[in-house]
């Protein structure tokens, strides 16, 4: 790492100190919107129910596992579009407010055409097309909540942060799953209508979890009078990728790791298809990876705050690799014995568990994490060069459907473990931010 990036990872101590009582304000704010942004996830959770709703309309593992992905696509892709444009902003909240208000008229509009209709074409293009409209609306308020989070949240207070909004938003969350296992296995709500139920449940719950966020009392911040043209905008990505060794190895192991995550929407495809899985079975699945989290919440946040989030990462992986082991001992056991029965579909609970208690990771080791490496000045033409290339990293994950097609379930997850191997041998390469600077708070 080259000496002048040493100086600009210090962005963070120009910000202006706020007062405690501010800052405990805004620490509570964010963790009733993250608590009921939890809540509302759960009620359509991407990997599972989504994924689930999907493979009722089509038999293309393609398509059943373009959903995901195309969602977080389309709340990657935006931001280094946006990013210039937010970075002339000294306050962001209005970025935030606009894209709830388009946010929320999207999900009534699927809700009420999910409910109106059972015809599968017409319902798989309508939940493809404003599923990842929403989430493109989603992309420009991630850039705002980061940036305003780092302004009223202090460095060594946001591993707790974000351990609180998940742990107690896990505690509704568990609500959340009963809620979807009782929704999709009521008589009066056929196919597809529990799903059309689900989604205007989600944006009920959506509302208020905007509506505590926009609260927040944002400060002025670091604001650039110039707005580049897009061509200079890229050409100044490419020149933080270039010199800036630690974000760059940063980047390839989210690279890596974005792609080895491809196996997980087909660990319930895997459940449904080949172990039988119920309807209902979803809210089983969706309970037990939240209740991983309610335990896993509280001591991933201790170790990033005490330890630094450099660990928490390596761990992150090491779980993740374990997961994919799990689900590879799972589609060898079940092809060698040939069983059948009701049971089956229970044997799938452990990778839901594992991959429930990796849920605080992946903030704490994402932007969290990067939030600490990059200067406020540049904090948005980071966030957002970051979020672009996974986006477009995670359209390519999307493709795992055809691995699964070529070389079956243990083939996707194969090539996932082995990825995750390369993902730990890099973090060895990665410094811990704290070691080198003193952070106040």
């Amino acid at each position: 790492m080259r000496g002048r990036q040493t100086h600009e990872h210090t962005g963070e101590k120009q910000r202006p100190i706020r007062s405690e009582r501010e800052v405990r304000r805004s620490f509570a704010l964010s963790i009733l919107n993250g608590s009921l942004f939890r809540l509302a996830e759960a009620l359509i959770d991407p990997p599972l129910v989504l994924t689930w709703f999907v493979n009722r309309l089509t038999d293309s593992n393609l398509l059943i596992g373009m959903i995901v992905p195309l969602g977080n696509a389309g709340w990657f892709l935006p931001q280094l579009f946006f990013a210039a444009r937010v970075h002339q902003m000294k306050r962001k909240m209005r970025v935030y407010t606009m894209t709830a208000v388009v946010r929320t008229i999207i999900w009534i509009i699927l809700a009420v055409t999910v409910w109106l209709t059972d015809t599968p074409s017409f319902l798989l293009v309508s939940v493809f097309v404003l599923y990842v409209a929403a989430r493109m609306a989603a992309g420009p308020a991630g850039l705002a909540f980061f940036d305003i989070v780092a302004k009223t949240v202090p460095p060594r207070r946001r591993g707790r942060l974000f351990a609180w909004r998940l742990f107690l938003g896990g505690i509704l969350g568990l609500g959340g799953g009963w809620v979807v296992n009782t929704v999709l296995n009521h008589p009066l709500l056929p196919f597809p209508r529990g799903h059309a139920l689900l989604f205007l449940l989600y944006t009920v719950v959506f509302v208020p979890a905007c509506l505590a966020f926009i609260a927040i009392r944002e400060p002025p911040g670091i604001a650039v009078s110039e707005r580049p043209a897009l061509r200079e905008q890229l050409r100044r990505a490419k020149q933080i990728l270039v010199e800036d060794g630690v974000y760059r190895r940063f980047l390839i192991i989210k690279v890596i790791m974005t792609l080895a995550g491809t196996a997980l929407p087909f660990y319930g495809v895997y459940a449904q298809n080949v172990l039988g899985a119920p309807e209902g079975m979803v809210g089983i699945y969706v309970t037990t990876r939240i209740a991983a989290q309610l335990l896993f919440n509280l001591p991933w946040g201790w170790l990033s705050d005490r330890r630094g989030n450099r660990l928490a990462l390596r761990l992150q992986i090491i779980v993740t690799g374990l997961t994919l082991l799990s689900a590879l001992a799972l589609v060898g056991f079940v092809a060698l014995s040939d069983l059948q029965g009701a049971w089956l579909p229970y044997l799938a609970l452990p990778l839901f568990f594992m991959d429930g208690s990796l849920l605080p990771t992946y903030i704490l080791t994402g932007n969290n994490f990067l939030l600490e490496l990059v200067p406020e000045t540049k904090r948005p033409l980071y966030l957002g060069l970051n979020n672009t290339l996974m986006g477009i990293v995670i359209l390519v994950s999307g493709f795992g459907g055809l691995v699964v097609d070529l070389l079956g379930f243990g083939g996707l997850f194969a090539a996932s473990l082995a990825l995750c191997l390369v993902g730990f041998v890099l973090t060895t390469g990665l410094p811990e931010p704290r070691e080198n600077e003193r952070i106040s708070e």
